[in-house]
């Protein structure tokens, strides 16, 4: 597996990837970025991890971007094929973003190896949100699209994260037959147990994950500010880490809830954020309504869910497709008025919350990480079949 990005920390989805791979037999060689302290080469849970010398910087501008997606994939390309002309590779798995980190297949390809690209994101629209009105945006974007194709066509196998990009990708020209759904959903086995949420006491409203204006951060903390009077022993707990951080501690303070608000210093391991969050009285996901948060389907809110706790959400068309109503509670994006409203209802009825999170345990059944395994599983039982056979659907 090859990855622009830390492993393990911040990425949950190739780990849990990993781990069914190796479950289904498979040795596993993970190629990623190294943090500072990381080791060169360690084992993880069963995996090889090989990092290469770069690490991501959060801000930096588009040439900045540029020359680490470029430096990495072709680090990444040399190791891939040096190991994979001493490991004689089945498989490679590539996760994007970047589309063209598909470049570090090439040479096991050559060698016979079955290509799996990982969409976690359509680059494209990653682009135009982070790039939107800027010279030459128009160019970059046909670009980025014929990368894509490129890189989908190069693959034996693309996997993508819901249905609403298997839709999107399908139209763009790939063919139904390599297409697989893999929910981006989560490793349960990280869960607390669940704890029952305090009757009286304080009413705790959580966010976990990058701190961001794309994720609506700093319109949730517009949205408490609208509420203390209403109900005067909220604290909003922030979990993760992000380029707004700082940003949300001083707006906070200068709304007059600086001492209602508390955020976590950065990064915290997955499995302690979830224990922190456990027993909040609601779970917010208040992503703005952005073309790339169109598709977006946070595995924060399936951590919600799967924790019982109530969610107020953003009424986005992804998550509306996954999550219908009565299921969780809508606001408009990108509106602190609905987003507090919603907050205010909840606070105000606890009853209906609990008919909420019963709903949404029965639909969440159906997108449990056991499901998406098996899919995965099967991805790779067509890597070992002629290829005749496996791009023919056999």
């Amino acid at each position: 597996m090859v990855v622009h990005g830390p492993y393990p920390i911040g990425e949950p989805r190739v780990a849990r990837e990993v781990a069914a791979a190796l479950a289904g037999g498979y040795e596993v060689d993970v190629v990623a970025m190294r943090r500072h302290g990381e080791r060169r080469r360690e084992r993880v849970n069963g995996a090889n991890v090989v990092r290469l010398p770069l690490s991501h910087r959060r801000g930096a501008g588009l040439l900045g971007m540029v020359y680490e997606y470029a430096c990495f994939a072709a680090l990444a390309s040399i190791a891939v094929a040096v190991l994979g002309i001493r490991r004689a590779y089945g498989v490679v798995h590539i996760h994007n973003p970047p589309d063209f980190l598909i470049v570090a297949a090439l040479v096991p390809k050559l060698l016979g190896a079955y290509v799996i690209f990982d969409v976690h994101d359509l680059a494209s629209d990653m682009f135009a949100m982070r790039r939107q009105g800027q010279a030459g945006g128009g160019i970059a974007e046909r670009l980025l699209r014929a990368v894509e194709r490129a890189a989908t066509a190069c693959a034996d196998a693309v996997v993508t994260v819901h249905e609403p990009y298997r839709r999107e990708l399908e139209e763009r020209g790939v063919p139904s037959r390599k297409l697989t759904v893999i929910m981006n959903t989560l490793d349960e086995r990280l869960l607390p147990e669940r704890t029952s949420r305090p009757d009286g006491e304080v009413f705790r409203i959580v966010y976990h994950g990058t701190v961001t204006p794309l994720y609506g951060v700093p319109l949730l903390v517009e949205a408490c500010a609208l509420i203390a009077d209403r109900v005067p022993h909220f604290k909003l707990e922030i979990y993760g880490e992000g380029d707004s951080l700082t940003a949300v501690r001083d707006r906070a303070a200068e709304l007059g809830i600086g001492d209602r608000v508390i955020c976590s210093k950065g990064y915290l391991p997955h499995r302690e954020v979830l224990a922190l969050v456990a027993g909040a009285n609601v779970g917010v996901i208040p992503n703005l309504p952005t073309p790339m948060n169109r598709f977006a389907l946070s595995s924060k809110l399936f951590e919600y869910v799967a924790l019982a706790i109530p969610v107020v959400c953003a009424e986005l068309p992804t998550i509306r497709e996954h999550f219908p109503d009565g299921e969780l509670l809508y606001f408009e994006p990108g509106d602190k008025r609905s987003l507090a409203n919603a907050l205010l209802e909840t606070a105000a009825e606890p009853h209906a919350c609990d008919i909420r999170v019963r709903s949404a345990l029965a639909r969440y059944e159906g997108y449990r990480w056991p499901v998406h395994a098996a899919r995965y599983s099967r991805v790779l039982e067509d890597a070992q079949r002629p290829v005749s056979e496996a791009t023919a659907g056999v």
